[in-house]
């Protein structure tokens, strides 16, 4: 009998427990839902240059300087910039997040050893961060990001391109 009882009480507390956890996962998933629904309802606007892109293309090629360095081997490439734009469209937290050369002059970078044009690659990326950060630095603050009409803070990433000026 007492078999009997222990295996009946098992048996009730595996059931309960299995409720319990298909009850969770149906939370989950209305939740989940929920979540969706509220994310879909957000009125959503993404930080933005005063003026927008046309006044950012303006201002990147009024206040970029190409790098003397990079002119005298003929280098051209672009710089992904990040930075955090506040509620109030003031940026901070400013860094490059990737640097690629797309060309070179090879008739002045074949002269020089593997281990010197290492050295310049390094040094062209080091270039292209450095001016892309001053060129941020000098940014009027932007429209910020908001939700549902409030100022919220985000991150944002802009490419800027690096080539020979025209003479």
């Amino acid at each position: 009998m007492k078999e009997y009882m222990k295996t009946i009480i098992l048996t009730i507390l595996f059931a309960l427990l299995t409720m319990g956890v298909a009850g969770q996962n149906t939370d989950n998933l209305s939740e989940k839902s929920e979540t969706e629904r509220l994310n879909e309802s957000l009125d959503k606007v993404l930080p933005q240059f005063p003026g927008g892109q046309e006044a950012l293309k303006k201002f990147l090629k009024k206040n970029v300087t190409y790098p003397q360095l990079a002119a005298l081997y003929g280098v051209e490439g672009t710089v992904t910039m990040t930075f955090i734009v506040d509620e109030k469209g003031k940026l901070s937290e400013i860094g490059a997040k990737d640097c690629q050369i797309n060309r070179f002059s090879t008739t002045k970078f074949d002269q020089e050893t593997e281990a010197k044009k290492q050295e310049l690659r390094k040094e062209f990326a080091l270039l292209f961060a450095k001016e892309g950060a001053r060129v941020i630095r000098k940014m009027p603050k932007w429209n910020p990001a908001k939700i549902n009409g409030v100022g919220v803070r985000v991150k944002h990433s802009l490419v800027i391109n690096f080539s020979i000026p025209d003479k």
